[in-house]
Parts: structure tokens; sequence; C-alpha cells
């Protein structure tokens, strides 16, 4: 029965552990977001991760639309990563 208890805090306790900014992650976005300025601050901008928001971290990357719809899928989001930890 004990073991049973203890499961849940040693999953817990493992999920803490884990990196909090994993390409993807609501956290990884939150950094891309600020450093990028895509929102005004005020939480008026595309919601993290949609469409609207891929495109709009593309063009503040590149300075450009892009000609179709970016994937904004993890290899999209893995090479924006690269790009921004270059500059």
């Amino acid at each position: 029965m004990r073991l049973f208890l203890l499961l849940p805090v040693v999953l817990l306790a493992a999920c803490q552990i884990a990196p909090k900014n994993d390409v993807g992650s609501f956290a990884w976005m939150e950094k891309v977001d600020q450093q990028l300025s895509i929102s005004d601050g005020q939480g008026h901008g595309p919601d993290y991760g949609s469409q609207e928001w891929c495109n709009v971290v593309h063009f503040k990357l590149y300075g450009q639309h892009a000609a179709e719809s970016v994937p904004c899928d993890q290899v999209w989001m893995e090479e924006t990563d690269r790009v921004i930890r270059k500059r």
C-alpha cells in the first residue's frame, strides 16, 4: 500500500527535475516570444505555438514573410532554436 502512495511523489519529483526549456515546450515558446518581442506584453498577440505565432516568429527572425505558412512542427522549432542561439 505504501508503494502506491509513494509512486505519485516520485513521479512528481521526476517531472520537476526535467528541463523546462525543451524546444517546443511552453517555457521555450515563452522565451522565444520575449526574445523576439512577438507579444506586446499585455497578453495581445498570437497564441504560443499557433500557426500565426510561428509565422510571426519566422518574420522576426528573417525579416520577411515566408512564401507559405511555416511548418510549425518540432523540426521547425528545433531549427528556429538553432537560429536564435546563433544570434
